[in-house]
């Protein structure tokens, strides 16, 4: 008979933890019809096409973009700068002497970027390419300022371009033993802070109220680029004006029809090969909203053929009362 202890049960009680997120371009994913698993729950078919018409309109153009290479934003734990090195960073009005005001060591004088094009990070909406640990980072960063539910909702595409511009930054203004990562993720938590506040904690933090939301009371509006003037000029008469918005809307309900019938499952679980977790499941929440809720850790099988492991789990996370449906405890505790 298999014997318990703390560490079984911690690790249990951390891989099948999970969570919920709003539904993005970056993380919608239709699952084949034999990763859905059936969990004895009432599911109904969901139209995204008709239901989020400008939603499923991004996710199509990604695809697109990348193919083959298309892949739903993946999560994954990442470290993080000290306390002491972020508070440094973001610290006010530094003096004219001070080493963050001369450029970074030559070799770390870099111009441009490989992966991602020039301006990619005018707008929250611009494709940037990182690694997987970076995005995992920014993607967490998401999930916790919201669920505070606290001034502004951030975005990942916010984030991506705020961390781009601090990257960039750092080839001409620099912290010592600070690395061109710890720069960007500092300037990001100021951003967030700026998000949450609604005032930046450096007065001087001006660079990125362009990327604020609507509504926002630092908000500033970018200057639209020529290439931004001609695509919304749609009567292509010089000018950007009431009927280029009229003929725009137009546009897209007809591409709206034309991709009509993506449809997932609600309240039916299926397998994500591609993470975040071991599976995924679409449920409407409190507000009636359809959200994605990740659970199970795709390297561990539970053990919920053993009555005792499978007792015990279900006794510490009060499986008999397993909360809404929108939430990853209850799927968890269905699982087991």
């Amino acid at each position: 008979m298999f014997k318990k202890n703390k560490y079984t049960e911690a690790m249990e009680d951390y891989f099948s933890g999970g969570f919920e997120e709003e539904i993005t371009a970056e993380n919608f994913v239709i699952p084949a019809e034999e990763d859905y698993e059936d969990f004895g729950e009432d599911t109904e078919d969901w139209d995204i096409a008709e239901a989020k018409p400008g939603l499923w309109e991004n996710i199509r153009r990604k695809k697109q973009r990348e193919g083959k290479n298309y892949k739903p934003a993946r999560t994954e734990k990442e470290g993080r700068p000290s306390q002491e090195e972020l508070k440094k960073a973001q610290s006010d009005k530094p003096s004219p002497k001070d080493p963050r005001r001369t450029p970074a060591p030559k070799k770390d004088q870099k111009k441009g970027s490989k992966k991602n094009k020039p301006d990619s990070a005018k707008n929250p909406s611009g494709k940037i390419t990182f690694s997987k640990e970076v995005t995992a980072q920014l993607s967490k960063k998401v999930r916790e300022h919201n669920a505070k539910g606290k001034g502004s909702k951030a975005t990942l595409g916010m984030l991506k371009a705020v961390y781009r511009r601090g990257s960039g930054a750092y080839s001409t203004s620099h912290a010592p033993k600070m690395s061109r990562h710890g720069w960007a993720i500092a300037r990001v938590n100021a951003f967030l802070t700026l998000l949450r506040t609604g005032s930046p904690s450096n007065s001087s933090y001006t660079q990125d109220n362009d990327l604020l939301p609507k509504g926002h009371p630092k908000k500033s509006k970018a200057k639209m680029s020529k290439k931004q003037k001609d695509a919304l000029d749609k009567n292509k008469d010089g000018k950007v004006s009431k009927e280029d918005f009229e003929l725009l809307r137009k546009d897209k309900k007809s591409d709206a029809a034309e991709y009509q019938g993506r449809k997932v499952k609600l309240g039916k679980p299926f397998l994500t090969p591609n993470g975040p977790k071991k599976r995924s499941v679409y449920v409407k929440n409190e507000k009636g909203n359809v959200v994605k809720v990740n659970f199970g850790d795709p390297n561990m099988k539970i053990k919920k053929n053993d009555p005792e492991r499978r007792k015990s789990f279900r006794a510490r996370h009060n499986c008999d009362n397993p909360g809404p449906r929108w939430k990853a405890r209850y799927w968890s505790c269905k699982a087991w």
